[in-house]
């Protein structure tokens, strides 16, 4: 049996009678960024609810630390299992520390009060995401970029081996994506195993050690970036023409896409 705290073992997802996800298997190890990539539509969010026990599958089985999600209670989920959703709406009337806090409600109970170890995870999470000079702000005067950092670090107070990211750069200009994923990279290196679904191709291929193609709820392609993102996969999965170079900077491989010939050439597409 594999010790990797997250398991997904060829699970099938059915909604509204249509099957969202078919056969779909992925493993995170400690110390991991697994990248999600696709087209939209592809079943890259569904795939993050069914890991966190938020839709239940119709075959196969998703395993964290060991124990199916099925089989746990959602404190228990919580305790495990931290997400970064794409949203960025948060209750109005809470400060930024207040907010964050609430990462630890799986850890607390419903009328415990924070101890040391809380307190500590709290400040830590608001150190990590630099937010401390923004602490005592109401969320709803922050800017969307300071938005999700405060959902990144609510993620980050709950203290679970697994994290999932839900898009965490899509509505973020360069700067804060670029920011948001350095501190999630550095999250990952101190062994905490994480899943982040990405629309940006190029940043995924920078920051994430494996990457999952998925197309029309099926994996198409999975391994390391340079192996997952050649033009025939994109092709393939995201009906487009690409080429595929290497980043001068980053070495990481760097995703062109090319207007469709037919297009190009003045013909009616």
């Amino acid at each position: 049996m594999s010790d990797s705290p997250l398991v997904v073992d060829d699970i099938s997802v059915i909604l509204g009678g249509r099957e969202v996800l078919s056969g779909v298997s992925l493993t995170a190890d400690r110390g991991e960024l697994v990248g999600l990539i696709g087209p939209n539509g592809a079943g890259k969010t569904t795939l993050l609810r069914a890991i966190r026990g938020g839709v239940p599958t119709t075959a196969g089985a998703v395993t964290v630390t060991g124990q199916s999600v099925s089989s746990l209670s959602a404190r228990e989920i919580g305790r495990r299992v931290a997400t970064v959703p794409q949203e960025t709406e948060l209750s109005f009337g809470f400060s930024v520390e207040q907010a964050v806090a609430m990462g630890r409600h799986a850890h607390i109970g419903r009328f415990g009060t924070p101890d040391e170890t809380d307190q500590a995870a709290i400040a830590a999470a608001l150190a990590r995401t630099s937010l401390e000079s923004l602490a005592d702000r109401p969320v709803t005067d922050l800017s969307g970029g300071e938005r999700q950092r405060v959902l990144l670090a609510r993620a980050l107070a709950q203290s679970t081996p697994v994290l999932l990211l839900d898009e965490p750069t899509a509505s973020l200009d360069i700067n804060h994506a670029i920011r948001t994923l350095e501190t999630v990279r550095s999250v990952v290196d101190d062994g905490t195993a994480a899943v982040a679904a990405i629309h940006d191709l190029d940043l995924a291929a920078r920051y994430c050690d494996r990457l999952v193609l998925l197309a029309e709820g099926e994996v198409v392609a999975a391994g390391d970036p340079d192996t997952v993102l050649t033009s025939e996969t994109l092709a393939d999965a995201f009906d487009a023409t690409a080429v595929v170079s290497q980043d001068a900077v980053t070495d990481a491989p760097r995703v062109t896409a090319l207007p469709d010939e037919s297009t190009s050439a003045g013909e009616e597409p």
